[in-house]
Parts: C-alpha cells; structure tokens; sequence
C-alpha cells in the first residue's frame, strides 16, 4: 500500500487535498478518541512524506524506479537489441547511460520507535532489532537527541538490508513516534492542558496546581474574571526543539465550571451581585 492508498487520495492530488485528508483521518483515528494507534501512526508517516513537497517528489520518483536526478527508459524488446537501437542513433556500441548509473545496492530497511513525551527531555539510546531478508539478525544501539520531534527520521548508512553480499548494504531509517499523552497534547515545542475551575472562582480569582511533563508542581495564578477559554502560560517547561537549549511552554487552557444553586440564601447573595439595569 501506498502513502496515497494511506491517506486515501490520488496521486494527483494537491497539497491542500493531502493536508485535508490527513486531518479528517488523523482524527478519525486518533488514539485519545479511541481510534487504532498502529493506523494512526501510518497515517503520520504517510503525511510526514506527502506533505513535504520535496519528500513527495523524492518519494514518487523512487516509485518509478528513478534515483534521484537519474533518467527512465522504456524499452519495447519487440523492437530488436537496444544496443542496437543506440547504434542507430549514433551512440556506437554499448549503452549511452552506463556512466550515469547509479550503483545498486540492497534495499533500505525502516525501523519505527515509539518515545513518551518525558524521554525527549534528554538524549537516550535505545536497542532495536532488525532481520535482514536473509534472516540475518542484529541488535543495534541507537541514539536519539533530545529534543526529537514526530515523525523525524534517523539515517544509518550501511544497516540495512543485505540480501545480496556483491551488493553494498542498505541504509537503516529510524521513523521516531511521540505516544499520546494523559494529560497533553503537543503543539510545535508547547505543551497544552485543560483545567476546570468553578465559577465563582473565575471571578474573584484562585490559584492551581498544574504537574508539568518532568513530574515538577506549579502554583498557576487565575487572575478575577477569568472567561472560559482564556490561555496561561508556564514559561520554559514545555518540550525542547531537536538539539537545542530553547524550551516551549505550557499552555494551560482554563475552562469554568457553572454550578446549578439551588439553595435560596445562596441565590440571594447572587442576586445581589447581579448589575443593576
């Protein structure tokens, strides 16, 4: 199956049409909404590709067969020898694009890691196996930088594949995965929660305890007349970016909570709170 079968449009399609169908199934299938995590993450790895207009074009190139800056022949045998096809056309013997060729080797393998949120906080190793296609098998150690993003893949030259010994070996691709988090989602570096905090507390103000994604607490200050929906920001504490000092925030959005009274002193005291017309 293609990246196109994966996201379910043509091969044809515009960049704006492969963005679309990567958000209506990227929900469908996401695994906070109850959707399959191994579908869900095809679906990334096959917008990780089609949605780079450079990736999409080294991607459908290899496709047909064509390395990258090569050239594709079709040849018919029903028209006679093709060196002698090139002789007709003043090549002399021998193929015209034996120097242009790029060497062949065996074919690249793909290993996908799945990382928690709390592990791109720093550089870790992980082991990983890989069988080659002549069962061969090995364990390999691998570094992955801090600060690593979804999606973002990891070349190995010469870990690959094997299959032919004349041929040299392949490359090894790490494909890294972020899994879906308890408490938040992630948006560029920033880490984003939702809290509930009652009514009467949106309006005269109130302080939260927010646990950041390193298990450190944080005393957030609700200023008075909080409206539902506002955003607060914990300053440096959200993800860092792929091998660098800088750090995202924490994107706590406050939601309020509105209680029913029934107790009638209770409603007297709002009634008194309530503006004058």
């Amino acid at each position: 199956m293609s990246f196109y079968d994966t996201l379910g449009v043509s091969e044809n399609a515009s960049q704006d049409e492969i963005k679309k169908a990567f958000r209506r199934l990227a929900s469908q299938h996401h695994p906070d909404k109850g959707g399959d995590k191994v579908r869900f993450q095809e679906i990334q790895q096959a917008y990780g590709t089609l949605g780079d207009t450079e990736k999409r074009q080294q991607y459908d190139l290899e496709r047909q067969g064509i390395n990258h800056g090569g050239i594709r022949f079709n040849w018919n045998p029903h028209n006679g020898n093709i060196n002698d096809i090139f002789r007709d056309f003043g090549f002399g013997d021998g193929h015209p694009f034996d120097r242009m060729r790029q060497p062949r080797r065996n074919k690249d393998i793909r290993v996908n890691v799945e990382l928690s949120l709390e592990e791109t906080l720093q550089s870790i190793e992980k082991t990983i196996h890989i069988q080659t296609t002549n069962g061969h098998r090995e364990t390999l150690s691998i570094n992955i930088p801090r600060g690593i993003e979804h999606g973002s893949t990891i070349k190995y030259t010469g870990l690959g594949d094997n299959f032919f010994e004349t041929l040299p070996r392949g490359d090894l691709y790490i494909v890294v995965f972020l899994a879906p988090h308890a408490r938040f989602r992630v948006i560029n570096s920033d880490l984003v929660t939702e809290i509930k905090i009652d009514a009467v507390d949106a309006m005269i103000g109130t302080q939260h305890e927010i646990t950041g994604i390193d298990e450190r607490t944080f005393l957030l200050t609700i200023p008075p007349g909080c409206q539902p929906g506002t955003r607060l920001r914990i300053k440096d504490q959200g993800l860092y970016s792929t091998n660098s000092q800088y750090r995202g925030n924490i994107i706590v959005e406050v939601q309020v909570n509105i209680r029913s009274i029934t107790d009638p002193a209770q409603k007297q005291i709002l009634e008194k709170l309530k503006p004058s017309k």
